[in-house]
């Protein structure tokens, strides 16, 4: 390989490295944001209907979630669970 071919390749590897990176972190996260919004339709398909949820969801890279499920008492069910 002649110094002019190794230039331009090093040259194109070193600007597609950067990318490829950027790539890869954007779909990391995508996928992350699916999962955690699949898991809160599930959260919130599983409460009753006369149950109520509070989410205190906190990002910006501190990704902090917090979930409070409140149900009312059916009765005849076991309270001890």
């Amino acid at each position: 390989m002649d110094p002019a071919t190794a230039v331009i390749v090093s040259t194109v590897i070193a600007k597609l490295c950067p990318l490829l990176s950027i790539w890869i972190r954007s779909h990391w996260r995508a996928r992350r944001e699916q999962q955690r919004q699949r898991y809160l339709l599930q959260v919130a398909e599983t409460v009753a209907s006369d149950g109520q949820v509070e989410l205190d969801d906190r990002d910006g890279d501190g990704h902090h979630l917090h979930v409070k499920i409140t149900r009312t008492p059916v009765p005849g069910e076991d309270q001890a669970a």
